[in-house]
């Protein structure tokens, strides 16, 4: 297996102490309560030399986790992040490293006995650090020659191993989705890497034809692996990963639906906070355990007809991805009270998986991971848009539309105009903003703030 030396990962063992000791101070969620209540004030502030090493920990959970309950839900989810982190720098281990593109759910390839590794969570991991890592991993892959048009979580990941900051693989998953930046970038990662790859192919269409394809897609996955890790998938392991799977998306898919009610009880911070889980160990006890938690939390709160904040003024439809390297959640909920109903990334819409049988297990994987975010918005037509994003509008009474337009989401802003005629059939305001989820230089945190605010206020939102 491949070894590196013992001077790589500075920044991702930074994120790995602080985010141990995120998850050691959230054993005591009251208290751990009262010291975010105090932080968040100065979190909120613009970036600056002394907020920066922790404002991105205070930001990330919004004010939709900010009750005790929530925060222990928080600390459990760390357990997921910081073994994944463990297992990514763990350099004495003779498990085979699998690299996994970070839009493909990961259930297969957990049923076997190997270390993996998401390369586009680096973004996230160096943000936990409290650096400019990021950027410094965007310049690197650029001045090697990948385009500035490429998604920013591409070049980190190329960034990441010019800079001896992701193992090497031992085999390599990608796919054809859920863009051609991501797709082109991982034939770059393989060329740097020379590992074998296997490279899902993704229908475009939704029918029983492309559900079958991307079935056999899995088996032929299945195949490949079992033949470069020279191991055999564990069955009953992916049978206990799919039930898993299963009362996770259960819960999560309700913790979608309750934004529905006025006020909600709920935002989409949870859901988004679902999606690390999803990266490090999707499939897990903790991630279910996480997810049972802020739904009764959240469940309590709709029997109360309380909301999370305490006045909800402005509820947003959110499409495209949030700002990373500045979350405004909570800036939103403090300012303006202003609340994430419906979003893009965080809504959960999928199948359960039948356990009866491995040829059961396979085929409703395969339409579970069609039905994920963004690929069951982004392998097909603008339809697959656009009639989710009409639905939503007629369900969760939203006051205006916000499509934070990362600049690497071509296919997105292909789609402004449809959007834009969609929100003016609803009588929907809507703003369009120009953003990089990570690149803090295309478009700075003040920037966005000032567009926010002169929306709100031009549409007598605020």
């Amino acid at each position: 297996m491949n070894k590196q030396s013992a001077e790589n990962f500075a920044i991702s063992r930074a994120a790995l102490r602080a985010s141990r000791f995120g998850g050691m101070l959230s054993r005591y969620p009251r208290a751990l309560g009262w010291v975010r209540r105090l932080m968040l004030p100065l979190a909120i502030q613009d970036e600056n030399s002394f907020n920066k090493h922790f404002r991105f920990f205070i930001l990330l959970a919004g004010c939709a986790m900010s009750d005790p309950k929530d925060l222990r839900a928080l600390g459990i989810l760390s357990r997921d992040l910081n073994a994944y982190m463990e297992n990514v720098m763990d350099e004495a281990s003779d498990k085979p490293m699998v690299w996994s593109e970070w839009n493909l759910s990961n259930e297969i390839l957990r049923a076997f006995d190997v270390r993996q590794y998401v390369p586009e969570t680096f973004a996230i991991v160096s943000q936990m650090a409290g650096s400019d890592a990021a950027v410094e991993m965007i310049e690197r892959a650029e001045d090697e020659g990948m385009a500035p048009e490429h998604c920013s979580a591409a070049k980190t990941a190329v960034g990441a191993l010019l800079s001896n900051e992701a193992p090497m693989p031992d085999v390599i998953i990608s796919s054809s989705h859920p863009c051609d930046s991501v797709a082109s970038s991982y034939q770059t990662l393989q060329y740097m890497t020379k590992a074998p790859m296997f490279v899902l192919d993704t229908p475009y269409w939704d029918d029983e034809k492309s559900f079958k394809h991307y079935e056999n897609n899995l088996w032929d996955l299945i195949t490949f692996l079992e033949k470069h890790l020279e191991q055999k998938l564990d069955w009953d392991k992916l049978r206990e990963i799919c039930e898993n799977v299963n009362q996770t998306n259960h819960y999560l898919q309700e913790l979608s639906e309750m934004s529905r009610a006025v006020p909600s009880p709920t935002s989409v911070e949870p859901l988004l906070l679902s999606w690390l889980g999803r990266m490090a160990a999707f499939g897990s006890p903790n991630g279910m355990e996480f997810a049972e938690l802020v739904h009764a939390n959240a469940r309590e709160r709709l029997r109360k007809k309380r909301s999370f904040i305490n006045n909800e003024k402005i509820r947003m439809i959110w499409y495209d991805v949030p700002l990373v390297f500045a979350p405004l959640f909570p800036w939103l909920e403090k300012k303006f009270g202003a609340v994430v109903v419906s979003d893009f990334m965080g809504r959960i819409q999928t199948v359960p998986i039948d356990t009866s049988s491995p040829e059961t297990m396979v085929r409703d994987l395969a339409k579970t991971h069609l039905y994920c975010t963004m690929v069951r918005h982004t392998r097909g037509p603008a339809e697959f848009y656009l009639e989710e994003f009409k639905k939503i509008i007629d369900e969760y009474s939203g006051d205006c539309f916000i499509f934070m337009g990362h600049q690497g989401c071509k296919g997105g802003w292909a789609l402004r105009k449809m959007f834009r005629d969609v929100c003016r059939e609803a009588g929907l305001p809507s703003l369009f903003v120009s953003s990089d989820i990570f690149d803090k230089r295309h478009v700075t945190e003040e920037e966005v703030k000032r567009q926010f605010e002169d929306f709100f206020r031009s549409n007598g939102l605020a």
